[in-house]
């Protein structure tokens, strides 16, 4: 095999990761994600990236933290800063603490190795044992000068047999093109239950690449939801490794794009212990010029028998220029599995529409129903309700409004 040439961006990149005392081996090997490579297929990180790898410095303000805080659910704030702690200004549970951590351990992610190596704050936060911790609210404010990179790193353990909700909020609250790279990790041992919602409300001019990377142990249980309806790019990243015997993943999200917003989601479940489950449902809504791309991936691992998992990528088009590209995959190297999965892309159904006029309702509410209920549903599986009207309220803020009034002077 030839040896991979790394482009002048990639080079850039390698030389300021070297000077921040990161080696970034997956960086020295493979270069910036193009579209020649499989995983990055629809997103040419490439071309989007800034041109260097400049850490942001700038400390930022908090007018985006004081809007936000009055929108969120009641609870616990955890607030970071361009990733680093403000303890003077949150409020922990009580089972929850949080400490300085490094995070270790080996990566095939460029993005997770780059997080690792070289964000200037990491933390671990410990739910303890046998405890069931109130609903907590993390909020990361990203903020920079022009073509700066925040990194930010984070690791949620939850020990045996607690239980803990997490809703963690990604914002910024100026204009200047900034990129992030955010790690969070979740390790949930035996019996243990957690549930995590990312939701990127990023300034349009944003570009986010994130991951969140799950390992789950004997009997323990994982909710997760991702929702994006802001940003320039977002890629985000998830990968769940069911690991012990009795194991569960429900695995969701929902992405909306208008203008030229692209969204692109990238999944993979590995179960790796028989008598495991999970079940995956992603939606994505697209407007004007738009695009969206999803890559779901389910692997069966050899002797991981009687194992049953569904995944399923629904898109709703409502422009002729919007584009979405849909992967759902299984792999299955067991023979007593149960599997499905499937992906549909089309617009909103008229003949939903016809029936809803029929009952009186004027077409523009109509197509308004529709839209909102397609995305609805994988909200509504929240298992907090606080954080699912939260989202329902983002929705509207940044996606349905616009729709709305996109509809309504069509038909004027």
């Amino acid at each position: 095999m030839e040896p991979i040439v790394l482009s002048d961006k990639s080079q850039r990149y390698l030389a300021k990761a070297a000077g921040l005392g990161g080696p970034l081996n997956l960086l020295g090997e493979r270069g910036l994600p193009t579209k020649k490579n499989e995983n990055y297929k629809y997103t040419n990180l490439e071309n989007i990236l800034a041109d260097d790898l400049n850490l942001a410095k700038s400390r930022p303000g908090l007018d985006a933290l004081s809007k936000i805080k009055t929108e969120l659910p009641a609870g616990p704030c955890l607030i970071f800063i361009n990733g680093e702690f403000q303890e003077n200004d949150s409020q922990l549970p009580d089972g929850l603490t949080i400490t300085p951590a490094k995070l270790t351990g080996e990566s095939t992610d460029l993005f997770e190795e780059l997080s690792m190596s070289l964000a200037p704050y990491s933390y671990s936060l410990t739910v303890a044992g046998g405890k069931k911790v109130a609903a907590a609210n993390i909020i990361h404010v990203l903020n920079g000068d022009q073509n700066e990179s925040i990194l930010t790193s984070l690791v949620i353990n939850a020990e045996p047999s607690s239980e803990s909700s997490f809703l963690e909020v990604f914002l910024n609250e100026n204009e200047e093109k900034v990129q992030s790279f955010t790690l969070t990790k979740i390790n949930c041992e035996a019996n243990a239950k957690v549930s995590h919602t990312k939701a990127v409300l990023a300034h349009l001019s944003h570009t986010h690449i994130g991951k969140v990377k799950v390992d789950l142990a004997r009997d323990a249980l994982l909710y997760s939801l991702t929702f994006c309806a802001t940003g320039s790019v977002n890629r985000n990243n998830l990968e769940v490794s069911i690991n012990g015997v009795g194991a569960h993943a429900t695995v969701n999200g929902l992405y909306t794009a208008r203008g030229e917003q692209h969204q692109d989601n990238f999944i993979h479940i590995h179960h790796r212990a028989a008598h495991t489950t999970s079940e995956q449902i992603f939606k994505g809504i697209m407007d004007d010029n738009s695009r969206g791309a999803f890559t779901g991936k389910v692997v069966i691992h050899r002797d991981a028998q009687q194992v049953d998992a569904t995944q399923l990528n629904k898109n709703l088009l409502l422009s002729n220029k919007a584009h979405v590209d849909t992967r759902p995959q299984i792999e299955v190297y067991a023979d007593d599995v149960k599997c499905g999965h499937g992906a549909t892309v089309g617009q909103i159904n008229q003949e939903e529409v016809f029936y809803l006029e029929s009952r009186g309702i004027q077409k523009l509410k109509a197509q308004k129903i529709l839209c909102h209920a397609f995305g609805q549903e994988v909200l509504d599986s929240c298992p907090e309700k606080a954080t699912s009207n939260f989202l329902s309220a983002q929705l509207f803020k940044n996606f349905e409004q616009y729709a709305l009034e996109k509809l309504g002077s069509e038909e004027s």
